[in-house]
């Protein structure tokens, strides 16, 4: 039965969207035609540029022409050759002025059947809305990227990487410089309903010749614009669990790590294959209400048949994220969905949801809520997100360790400013588009397991203060110093961390 409202649910879309494909052409190259068409005008300005010398030079000569009559006295065919001259004259440039009309005419209506016209092109247009409202990295989304490149046929390419440089205390620690990722990205206005978006991972320098890192499709998705209110998405989806994984780049954030909730409870990058819709509405003049709702595979798999988990202690869920093709594991479906209301510009509050099951049984239900919150107001930001996840266990999956629930959460403070005296002393360093940005963070997770029949929690909590210098918006140099705490539960470990990382868009 889960499976017939999969087909049934892209029927319905079909069939609403066959008038909209029969209707919308393919797009063509934008740049292209506009200089095609300021060609054309060129020309058309020249040509009456041209008609209007051709009327001055005539009208010259006929006066020339009518002096010289007069004077020999002719003053009858005066009248008549310059009248007839005159009418000649006026019909030309009757017939030339319709010939032009009918050039633009014929133009404008090529131009408006291959879907071209004067704006730009939806993913440009929809980045340059977003920098327009000033808003923190915190309000985007996936079509908010800075895109900084076009080619062919409006698409865009472009990326970001960030490298970095971590000392713990403890000497058996992470210690050293890490060529942490390098994502390349690949927009696409494929038509003026049809949009691409895509992400390739390269992390800790990729895989092969010595180095365990990875090379992975962080989402590729397809998507056909409808309406504001509802339009369809497929493909691998950027998961909307929590607001993080939805804007986790790295220029975005001004920490160097990302929050624990979305290491140990939400596995950022959380991605996984399916498809749904999302839309946007406007409840009041001034107020926004955005959802996402898909059908997922489910990329969960936190227990096998065999009793072997996937959760644990030390990595909570992130260690449960199985493949990413056709669901072999349970033949069981996950949903997921965010909902987000900003009653006004620089406010916004979220809640979503993740559903599925986790074992190969398909007995237990693993369940993750998340609420989040952005708030902006002039150099001040203050950003947050909660998430608990439910786990449901039966006799195997107590038997195995597994604990019925783990949760976390976070909350950051920035402050932006820009000291005049160094704009004076420096002004080609810290420049107008130069900003410094001290940050708080507060972390708390907790995750957990059964152990010889008994529950064990372990509680982490994490302070990070931190200072960072963007000499653009692209690109940001940051310092964090993380005080690491362990509950008593847990192994005291001396792990505080200093670090030092780049991150830019390119």
């Amino acid at each position: 039965m889960r499976y017939v409202m999969l087909i049934i649910v892209p029927l319905l879309f079909v069939v609403m969207a066959v008038d909209g494909f029969a209707q919308s052409s393919e797009s063509i190259d934008l740049k292209s035609k506009v200089e095609t068409l300021e060609r054309e005008l060129s020309e058309i300005k020249g040509l009456l540029k041209q008609q209007v010398e051709n009327d001055v030079r005539k009208d010259t000569e006929l006066a020339v022409l009518k002096e010289e009559v007069q004077k020999k006295g002719k003053t009858e065919t005066a009248k008549e050759t310059p009248q007839k001259e005159i009418a000649a004259l006026k019909e030309e440039v009757k017939k030339e002025i319709a010939s032009i009309k009918e050039e633009v005419q014929k133009n404008e209506q090529r131009y408006a059947s291959e879907g071209v016209s004067g704006e730009a092109p939806y993913l440009a247009k929809k980045s340059a809305e977003f920098a327009d409202k000033k808003l923190a990295p915190a309000f985007g989304g996936v079509y908010t990227k800075p895109f900084l490149r076009r080619y062919g046929r409006n698409t865009y390419l472009g990326g970001y990487m960030d490298f970095q440089f971590r000392q713990d205390e403890k000497d058996s620690g992470n210690q050293g410089f890490d060529q942490t990722r390098f994502i390349p990205f690949i927009y696409s206005d494929v038509s003026d309903r049809v949009k691409l978006a895509a992400e390739i991972e390269l992390e800790h320098g990729g895989v092969g010749g010595g180095r365990d890192g990875e090379v992975i499709i962080e989402f590729a998705t397809v998507d056909f614009l409808i309406t504001d209110w509802i339009n369809w998405r497929g493909g691998f989806i950027l998961t909307p669990l929590g607001k993080f994984n939805l804007v986790h780049d790295s220029p975005l954030q001004d920490l160097t790590d990302r929050p624990m909730v979305d290491r140990f409870i939400i596995p950022t990058t959380l991605t996984d294959a399916g498809m749904g819709f999302f839309g946007s509405t406007y409840p009041s003049e001034m107020s926004k209400l955005d959802y996402e709702v898909y059908v997922t595979n489910g990329v969960f798999h936190g227990l096998d048949d065999t009793g072997k988990k996937n959760f644990s202690l030390s990595n909570g869920i992130r260690n449960t994220r199985g493949g990413f093709e056709f669901d072999n594991e349970n033949q069981s479906p996950a949903v997921v969905g965010r909902v987000a209301f900003s009653p006004f510009i620089g406010l916004e509050f979220g809640g979503s949801a993740y559903t599925q099951r986790y074992d190969d049984n398909n007995e237990n239900q693993l369940t993750i809520s998340a609420l989040d919150f952005a708030y902006q107001k002039g150099p001040f930001e203050l950003v947050g997100e909660g998430a608990y996840a439910f786990i449901e266990t039966d006799e195997l999956a107590r038997s195995a360790g597994i604990a019925d629930s783990m949760w976390g959460y976070y909350v950051e403070g920035r402050y932006h400013f820009m000291p005049t005296c160094l704009k004076t002393l420096a002004p080609k360093f810290f420049t107008d588009n130069s900003t410094f940005t001290g940050v708080l963070r507060w972390d708390q997770v907790q995750t957990s397991e059964i152990a010889s029949g008994d529950r064990v929690n372990w509680l982490r909590n994490s302070i990070t203060p931190g200072l960072n210098y963007r000499y653009t918006e692209d690109t940001v140099f940051k310092l964090d110093y993380q005080i690491n705490m362990e509950d008593k539960d847990m192994v005291d470990i001396a792990n505080n961390a200093f670090l030092f990382s780049v991150a830019t868009y390119f």
